[in-house]
């Protein structure tokens, strides 16, 4: 909704870029397309149908990673999206291609017979490929650098040269400042216990995605949309430039290595903020680009209980204690797989509960979360079978089990 509202409110858009993937949703959808489902973002239906017919009536495109893993998968979905709302367009696909195999989607390794899954992190260059080549209604792509999504068509409409190092860096700014979305209009950022950061629930609710104007030159400014909700300032652009940052001074796409060291923000108005500062790093350009592989990593399994009222902290230690025990005399040495916490009380800790501070604070219910990550999928098995042991065999009063 938030991208309806943007698309709805600010009549100026040339482009509006929906990014969706990490490298956990790229897991997933490798799994699930592994097991015979989508290996596309399954929501590009449900959004396309929302954004379709106001951006072909502005001649807005709309650029999205919700290809993940299978780019022409998603490419066929809003084709056939488009093709039931009556309306004509075109969609183009940017995405590392097969070596050989069956599946255009995946790449496949013909000595193993299996399906890699391999991601690389794209940069801008083949989505203005793409813009150049297909004059596209929708550009979909795999894995690119979120910064690349917005970069690229600043790349297209500005006419920049891939030397152009300076224009580039503030298109990049401008581009990481906007690839969270709403996190940069005060989404993440509300906070009632804080004078600075707190706002009404209903100016919340009314979050709308930011949106940047970007001049040949290399001057940009963020917006939001006139009278949306949410908070649009320096200190919101400020947390944002910083996310996910290792280095200011180095920060690495695909494209080149930018320095934000010396970035400023003006408030212009409530809504604009002007971003200046950014320029490329004594490194210039990444020497190659990072490739993500699936890889197993043993197995997983959870359960969650709930215990209310009088000692329910202590009932919900005896849980803990007894799924501890059976494992261990099931499988001997186990135990040391397995993580437990009091969700809402000790879930914030690292290593779990505290079992010397639980008698410091009254506390009426309590839910327990256990997690188990082992080698063999049937240890994984046994520690969800003893879990949903407690419903019979554990402390009174436990309720609202959940397991996988």
């Amino acid at each position: 909704m938030a991208a309806l509202k943007l698309l709805e409110r600010v009549e100026e858009l040339n482009y509006i870029v929906l990014e969706c993937l990490a490298e956990r949703t790229l897991a997933d959808r490798y799994q699930v397309m592994l097991s015979g489902g989508k290996g596309f973002d399954p929501r590009v239906k449900e959004w396309l149908s929302m954004l379709l017919p106001l951006a072909l009536d502005r001649e807005v495109c709309i650029i999205t990673n919700m290809g993940a893993i299978d780019p022409p998968g998603a490419q066929k979905e809003i084709l056939d999206l488009a093709s039931s709302l009556g309306l004509e367009i075109t969609v183009a696909v940017a995405y590392e291609s097969s070596i050989s195999g069956p599946e255009n989607s995946v790449l496949w390794n013909e000595s193993m017979g299996v399906a890699e899954g391999r991601s690389t992190y794209l940069g801008a260059a083949p989505i203005v490929h793409c813009l150049e080549n297909y004059k596209p209604h929708v550009v979909i792509t795999s894995r690119v650098a979120d910064a690349a999504l917005f970069l690229a068509p600043m790349v297209y409409e500005l006419g920049w040269n891939w030397n152009d190092f300076e224009k580039l860096a503030q298109g990049t700014l401008a581009s990481h400042l906007l690839e969270c979305g709403c996190q940069l209009t005060g989404g993440y950022f509300m906070h009632p216990g804080d004078a600075y950061r707190d706002f009404s629930f209903e100016q919340l609710r009314d979050l709308s995605l930011p949106y940047a104007e970007v001049s040949y030159k290399g001057e940009v400014c963020v917006g939001k949309a006139k009278g949306s909700g949410g908070l649009l300032s320096y200190s919101t652009c400020a947390e944002q430039l910083l996310y996910e940052v290792g280095d200011p001074a180095n920060y690495i796409t695909p494209d080149l290595v930018v320095d934000f060291s010396d970035v400023q923000f003006h408030q212009i108005s409530q809504d604009k903020v002007h971003c200046k500062g950014a320029k490329p790093s004594d490194l210039r350009r990444p020497e190659k680009l990072l490739q993500l592989f699936p890889t197993p990593n043993g197995w997983k399994g959870w359960g969650e209980i709930s215990y209310g009222g009088q000692e329910c902290l202590r009932r919900a230690q005896a849980a803990e204690y007894l799924v501890r025990s059976w494992m261990n005399e099931r499988y001997p040495g186990i135990e040391e797989k397995i993580i437990a916490y009091v969700m809402g009380y000790d879930s914030l800790k690292a290593n779990g509960g505290n079992n010397d501070n639980h008698s410091s604070k009254e506390v009426i219910d309590v839910r327990l979360r256990m997690d188990g990550l082992f080698e063999q999928e049937e240890h994984a098995d046994g520690f969800v079978e003893e879990f949903i042991a407690l419903y019979t065999n554990g402390p009174a009063g436990g309720g609202g089990i959940r397991y996988l």
